[in-house]
C-alpha cells in the first residue's frame, strides 16, 4: 500500500488544525451572540414592564379598569402580537390578554424572567417577565406578564450560524489548498537533495552532495550522507586493497605448488624426490589453509557478534601460559619477557591467548636483540588493558593508523611473507571488538607499544 506524501500529510494537518480553530472560534462567537440576544430580550421585557407598570400603580379606581384593559390591548395590537401582555387574577373579571399558548400554565410562573417553548415547529420560544403587583390599594393582587416572541432574534442567530458554517468551510478549503502549496514549496529542498542523490554514479570517487544549497534543517542530513559516502569510499579502497593482498598471499603459494609439481612431473623422479616435493607442497597448502581460516575468523568477528565462551580468569595466568608458548621466538633473539600487573576479567581464553600470542610474536620479530618485552595488565573503570611494549625502530604515524588492517605491513617488500601473512594484528583487533574493546598503537623514543582493551563484565 503506497504511503501518502509529506505534502499531503501537512495539508491534512493544516486542514484539521484550521477546522479545530475555526470550530472553537465559531462556537465562541455563536454563544456570545446568543447570550447577547437573550440579554437584549430581557432588557426589552424590562423596558416594556417599566412602561405599563405605572398604569397599574396610578389607576387604582375600579371604574377605570376597562380603560386600562383597552390600553393593554392597544399596545399588543400595535406590536403585531410580537409583544403580548397578560394580567392574571383569581377573579376572572380582572384578567387581560386572551388565551395563552397551549400546554402553558401562566399561573405557575414565578416572578422573574423565564421562557416557554411552543409546539409549532416554526415558532421559537417566548421570553417572559412575571411580576406580582397590588391593585386597588392592595386589595386585588395581580400577576402582570410581559412576553416577547424570540423568533426574530433566533432568526438572526440562525442566519449568523449559517454564515459561520459557510465561512468556516471556505476557510478550511482555503487553508488546505494554501497548506498544500506551502508544503510543496517547503519540500523543494528535499526534492533537490533527492535529485543530487540520484545523480551520484557508482564507481566514481569524490562525489558529494552540495550542502551549501540546502536549508539549515537539511544541511546536517546532507553532511551526514556525505560522511557515509566518505566512509564507503574508504571501505571500498580497503576492500580493493584487501582483494589485492589476498590474491598476492594466495598466488605465491599456489605458484610455488604449481611450479614444484610441474617440475616433479617433467621427468621421472625417485621416491625420495617426490616425497620432498609433496612435503613442500603440503607446507604451502597448510599456509594457505591458515590464511583461509584466519579470513573466516575475521569475517565472523566482523558481524559484530561477541564471544559466547566467556570465563572469569586471571589475565596474568593466561599471559604466563602464552609466554611459555611463544618462548622460542624470544630465546632465539635473546629477548627477555616481563609481565606486570594482573586483572580479573571474563574472556574467551582461547581468543585472548591467540591475540596476546600475536602481539608477542610481533614484538619478538621487531624488537632489538638483547632487550626486553614488557606486558602490562591494568584496568580503568570498566575496561581491562593489555599492553605489550618493546624497544625497536621508530614507527611513523601514518603506519600506526593502519597497523591493525588486514595484510598491512610496514615493510612493503613483504620480505617476511613466508612466515607472516599479515593478519596477526587484524585478529587482535577482531578479538578486542568481540570483547567490547578496541586496539591501540604508539611509538616514541624508541619504545613501541601495541595493545588492546577488553570490556569488564559487571
Amino acid at each position: 500500500m503506497p504511503r501518502k506524501s509529506i505534502s499531503h500529510k501537512l495539508a491534512v494537518s493544516f486542514a484539521v488544525l484550521m477546522f479545530c480553530i475555526a470550530l472553537a472560534y465559531a462556537l465562541c462567537l455563536r454563544v456570545s451572540l446568543r447570550e447577547s440576544l437573550h440579554k437584549q430580550m430581557y432588557n426589552e421585557l424590562q423596558f416594556r414592564y417599566s412602561l405599563i407598570e405605572p398604569l397599574f400603580s396610578t389607576e387604582q379606581n375600579l371604574s377605570n379598569w376597562d380603560e386600562l384593559k383597552s390600553k393593554l390591548l392597544s399596545l399588543t395590537n400595535a406590536e403585531g402580537s410580537r409583544v403580548r401582555y397578560w394580567v392574571l387574577s383569581d377573579n376572572p373579571e380582572f384578567q387581560i390578554g386572551g388565551i395563552p399558548p397551549e400546554h402553558v400554565d401562566l399561573f405557575a410562573l414565578k416572578d422573574g424572567f423565564s421562557q416557554i417553548s411552543r409546539e409549532e415547529k416554526d415558532k421559537c420560544p417566548l421570553f417572559l417577565l412575571t411580576k406580582t403587583i397590588q391593585y386597588n390599594n392592595g386589595k386585588i393582587p395581580l400577576h402582570l406578564i410581559v412576553s416577547i416572541d424570540s423568533t426574530p432574534y433566533m432568526g438572526t442567530l440562525n442566519e449568523f450560524t449559517r454564515i459561520l458554517i459557510f465561512i468556516t468551510g471556505f476557510g478550511i478549503v482555503f487553508v488546505t489548498l494554501l497548506g498544500f502549496i506551502i508544503s510543496r514549496k517547503g519540500m523543494k529542498p528535499i526534492e533537490l537533495l533527492s535529485q543530487q542523490a540520484h545523480k551520484l554514479a557508482p564507481g566514481i570517487s569524490g562525489q558529494r552532495l552540495d550542502a551549501a544549497l540546502l536549508p539549515e534543517e537539511l544541511r546536517g542530513l546532507a553532511e551526514a550522507f556525505n560522511g557515509v559516502l566518505a566512509r564507503q569510499e574508504k571501505a571500498w579502497l580497503q576492500l580493493e586493497s584487501f582483494n589485492a593482498d589476498v590474491a598476492h598471499e594466495l598466488r605465491t603459494p599456489l605458484a610455488s605448488i604449481i611450479g614444484q609439481t610441474q617440475l616433479a612431473l617433467s621427468r621421472k623422479r625417485k621416491n625420495v624426490e617426490l616425497e620432498d616435493c609433496l612435503a613442500s607442497n603440503l607446507e604451502e597448502v597448510e599456509r594457505m589453509a591458515s590464511i583461509v581460516n584466519d579470513m573466516l575468523f575475521l569475517s565472523y568477528a566482523q558481524t559484530g557478534k561477541q564471544s559466547p565462551k566467556l570465563t572469569d580468569v586471571s589475565l596474568r595466568e593466561e599471559a604466563i601460559k602464552t609466554a611459555e608458548y611463544t618462548e622460542p621466538s624470544f630465546t632465539d633473539r635473546n629477548i627477555r619477557l616481563v609481565i606486570h600487573g594482573d586483572v580479573q576479567a571474563c574472556v574467551d581464553k582461547r581468543l585472548f591467548t591467540r591475540s596476546l600470542a600475536n602481539l608477542l610474536e610481533n614484538s619478538a620479530r621487531h624488537a632489538h636483540e638483547d632487550t626486553q618485552v614488557i606486558v602490562d595488565l591494568s584496568c580503568d573503570e570498566d575496561l581491562a588493558t593489555v599492553e605489550v611494549r618493546n624497544y625497536g625502530d621508530q614507527i611513523e604515524s601514518l603506519h600506526l593508523e593502519r597497523l591493525f588492517e588486514r595484510f598491512y605491513r610496514v615493510d612493503n617488500s613483504r620480505s617476511q611473507s613466508v612466515t607472516n601473512h599479515g593478519l596477526g594484528l587484524s585478529i587482535v583487533k577482531a578479538v578486542a571488538h568481540m570483547h567490547g574493546g578496541d586496539t591501540f598503537a604508539t611509538s616514541s623514543n624508541g619504545i613501541n607499544s601495541f595493545g588492546f582493551t577488553l570490556k569488564l563484565k559487571k
